[in-house]
């Protein structure tokens, strides 16, 4: 595989996938375990999606424990502001997600077809305007969007999360007037908009054939 082959993930890795998953699927359940420990994971649901949008979401019980196992433990991932930012958008979207489904990357999923029709699940212009966003809020309530759009299909939540924390060190780098990455296949826009226009692509083209 050669360095220009666009990698699953850029910022996370298997480790962090599978704290996520952990974290998500507790988040479902009245009695759900996450870490060792017992929590009303519907509570805390309903919680964090009072509270979306809100920047006291790090307060939040169900961000809290994430955050420890991810970020404030020895899962490898530094804690640093950004890295922290980065999980406070994660929670506030991934609150919103019905289902993990890890098959295909979270920008594929939003060029599906909506039950074999016309229509993807996110049109090429607001995926265009996702890929647009100017700050974090805003980038934040997009996705948002897209996730509710997305239903019972569920999204690929460590794609996700990887996308978010890409786009939170680009983000960073703008702010502070540094270069972008060289290799064009690790910078987010490229990630996703391959992986967006691929898929949609071969679904025209299967649906043609």
């Amino acid at each position: 595989m050669s360095d220009t082959t666009p990698k699953k993930l850029i910022i996370l890795n298997d480790n962090h996938k599978k704290i996520i998953d952990e974290w998500f699927s507790m988040l479902q359940q009245r009695r759900g375990k996450f870490n060792g420990i017992t929590y009303n994971g519907r509570k805390l649901r309903a919680e964090l999606r009072r509270n979306s949008l809100s920047e006291l979401i790090f307060l939040q019980d169900g961000y809290n424990i994430l955050a420890n196992k991810l970020i404030n433990n020895d899962s490898k991932l530094a804690k640093t502001e950004v890295h922290d930012y980065a999980l406070q958008i994660f929670v506030n979207v991934a609150a919103f997600v019905e289902s993990n489904s890890d098959k295909i990357p979270f920008a594929a999923q939003l060029s599906e077809k909506i039950n074999g029709g016309e229509r993807n699940y996110l049109s090429e212009l607001r995926f265009e305007r996702l890929l647009a966003s100017e700050n974090p809020d805003e980038f934040c309530q997009r996705l948002i969007r897209a996730v509710k759009l997305r239903g019972k299909k569920g999204v690929n939540l460590t794609s996700l999360a990887d996308g978010i924390f890409l786009w939170m060190q680009e983000w960073n780098a703008r702010e502070h007037g540094w270069s972008a990455d060289t290799n064009p296949f690790k910078r987010l826009s490229v990630r996703w908009a391959m992986d967006y226009f691929l898929t949609k692509n071969n679904t025209n083209t299967n649906t043609k054939e």
